[in-house]
């Protein structure tokens, strides 16, 4: 089996519903890979600037310092009996934001994935951004995962199926792959949705596949059939490239929007959706765009968005 895809994971901790949701699912995916796990709380701070001097310590008011270390340490020693995990640390960092603290501590860390809680102003069972995730979003230096509201109180998740959206691009290959080796780990199933743009209603207006010759006379039943088939080709292709090992359940799907598609037709049984990033940004950072971006705000089900890698040999 390939190295872990996720070997350290990084989980944003606070003794809150949705620390305890991040922490599950940090948990249910470090097991899957045998990987490292760091609990940290990332405390608001104030820097004391001193005339004429190099700004001084970072300044934590009252008892919170203690209180949070206190939480770390019992969430921390609660994990010790959990099979499958590899060192489990702690870690208390003083920031300006907590996604400051969470994206700095991930960087030096070389963290290779990053969870965090929903925001707890969103249903139960959804994922809904809080403003740490958000911001984390916009550039993180790894992959992200999001849990909804409510994941830990159903305890230890099994990833029975796992769902990976696929358009083709170096990014949604990137998380293809890791899809792939997770549910090699976990002997889930294996989803692939690509959503293709449906044909307007007055033939020859509409937009193909990428490779697929403008047709301008075809009737519109004949356009949905022949985009289906091309983005089945593109499927098996993408596919075919991950090797032999487990079975791999393949969706072309109609819709004008994407996440909207996406979402829907996840809503009932995945436990697991991995996007891929944006097309457009620094290479080896995790940022939304409009699809993963809708797709990540109104989830039923954890989301890992993997970061951006470069589409150019070597």
């Amino acid at each position: 089996m390939t190295p872990a895809p996720f070997a350290r994971i990084l989980v944003g901790y606070l003794p809150t519903e949705q620390g305890a949701d991040a922490r599950a699912l940090g948990v249910d995916l470090a097991a899957v890979c045998g990987g490292d796990l760091l609990l940290v709380s990332v405390l608001a701070a104030v820097w004391i600037e001193n005339i004429g001097e190099q700004t001084g310590p970072a300044v934590i008011h009252g008892g919170e310092r203690e209180r949070a270390a206190s939480a770390l340490k019992e969430a921390v020693a609660e994990l010790t009996a959990v099979p499958g995990l590899g060192h489990v640390e702690r870690r208390l960092e003083a920031s300006s934001s907590p996604s400051r603290g969470l994206h700095d501590t991930a960087v030096s860390e070389q963290a290779d994935l990053v969870v965090v809680g929903s925001s707890h102003h969103g249903p139960l069972g959804r994922v809904l951004l809080g403003s740490a995730g958000e911001r984390l979003l916009s550039g993180a230096p790894c992959a992200v995962a999001v849990a909804p509201r409510g994941y830990a109180a159903h305890g230890p998740n099994a990833f029975g199926l796992i769902a990976v959206a696929f358009d083709g691009s170096p990014e949604a290959r990137a998380a293809l792959r890791a899809a792939h080796d997770l549910a090699t780990r976990t002997g889930a199933a294996l989803r692939v949705l690509m959503v293709v743009e449906p044909p307007a209603a007055i033939p020859g207006q509409f937009v193909p596949l990428p490779g697929l010759e403008p047709l301008v006379t075809i009737e519109r039943a004949d356009a949905l059939q022949r985009q289906e088939l091309a983005g089945k080709s593109a499927l098996d292709a993408a596919v075919y490239s991950l090797g032999d090992g487990i079975a791999v359940e393949q969706q072309v799907l109609f819709g004008r929007d994407p996440a909207a598609t996406i979402l829907d037709v996840s809503a009932a049984d995945v436990d697991l959706l991995v996007l891929g990033s944006r097309a457009y940004g620094p290479v080896r950072r995790a940022l939304l765009g409009s699809v993963s971006g809708g797709v990540v705000r109104h989830a039923s089900c954890p989301v890992l968005v993997t970061p951006r890698i470069s589409d150019s040999p070597g």
